[in-house]
């Protein structure tokens, strides 16, 4: 007599869900959205200041109806996974299991900001960007923002994606630099001259021109640890954000743009001539110092021709190769050096 063991099978693993590029085009679109009404709220608060007294504007009305849009739309997304049996995270597609973190932080960070409002006023100046509920719509943001990224990040193509996965991912990576950039406006080192605060010369704003330098350096190389970036992204990625930017602190400023995107067009062609890669890393540090030293460089010793700084001559050129030696730095985090087999184990 024979008995029959029972089956040992190991259960079949569930298929990865993946966003459709169309549909990380949504998420993309509607993500700008709520970057926009960032940007308009800030103008906002620059322009009219203390005489804001209300949590019920024009400009967040925008930028809360770009949460609500986008929110939406990444529920949407994890409806459908549910209706077909998945729980939890799993029911949202690959690469949006932050996003679907980002939209209850964001939500409760709204709800906070108003009753700060109701209880406390619309706060003025540098407090209206690090109250505690901006700073929760803050982290909310940028985890919903990071959908189109991550999914690109994890969609199984080589470096050389196509343009359907490395475009979309570029551009998330701008929103995301457009937010840290926003939240750091006050520090923010392209803007010091034009904005009227004097000359460059104190170690705050050399200070301020460094961590402005990392901020932008750093999506840069985090997308050249996963994609070969086509000509024209860093452009795209560096003018879009000083648009921004530059709208919201100093409209009618033009100079600063014009520069930025020439700074980009030469990045770009830097890619084009050392094709940095994890894989060939003397080009990639090369590469991450020439990227700050091609915007910092021209950028100072041109306020510097404009009469727009004292800086002198040792001085620029100074802290343009701090920048790039930032920058190099910066690299061996997102590209460590090997480990031996040994420190592996």
């Amino acid at each position: 007599m024979t008995t029959t063991a029972p089956s040992t099978a190991a259960p079949v693993p569930q298929v990865v869900r993946r966003a459709t590029p169309a549909q990380n085009l949504v998420t993309l679109a509607l993500g700008w959205w709520l970057t926009a009404g960032i940007f308009v709220d800030g103008w906002a608060h620059n322009r009219y200041g203390e005489s804001l007294e209300t949590f019920f504007t024009p400009w967040h009305a925008l930028f809360y109806s770009g949460f609500l849009a986008v929110a939406a739309w990444v529920l949407w997304l994890g409806a459908r996974g549910w209706r077909t049996g998945r729980r939890g995270f799993a029911a949202f597609p690959e690469g949006y299991h932050l996003a679907a973190l980002g939209v209850p932080i964001f939500l409760v960070g709204g709800l906070g900001d108003l009753t700060w409002h109701t209880v406390f006023g619309i706060e003025v100046g540098i407090e209206a960007l690090l109250s505690p509920t901006h700073l929760l719509l803050f982290a909310g943001a940028m985890c919903i923002l990071s959908a189109p990224l991550v999914s690109a990040w994890r969609t199984p193509t080589p470096r050389a994606a196509p343009v359907g996965v490395v475009w979309p991912a570029v551009l998330a990576a701008t929103s995301l630099l457009s937010f840290t950039a926003f939240m750091h406006m006050y520090l923010w080192g392209l803007l010091l001259a034009p904005q009227g605060l004097g000359y460059v010369q104190t170690r705050g704003e050399l200070g301020s021109i460094l961590l402005t330098a990392l901020i932008l350096a750093a999506p840069v190389l985090l997308l050249l640890r996963r994609f070969r970036l086509p000509f024209g992204a860093v452009t795209v990625m560096y003018g879009l954000n000083t648009v921004l930017m530059t709208l919201m602190l100093v409209p009618g400023e033009w100079r600063v743009p014009l520069l930025m995107v020439a700074a980009g067009l030469v990045v770009d062609a830097l890619l084009l001539l050392l094709n940095p890669s994890p894989a060939r890393p003397w080009a990639l540090r090369a590469f991450a110092f020439l990227l700050p030293l091609a915007v910092w460089g021209p950028y100072l010793g041109g306020l510097t021709l404009l009469h727009l700084s004292n800086l002198s001559l040792e001085l620029w050129l100074g802290v343009a190769v701090m920048a790039g030696l930032g920058g190099v730095a910066l690299s061996a985090l997102v590209v460590p050096p090997p480990l031996p087999a040994e420190a592996e184990g």
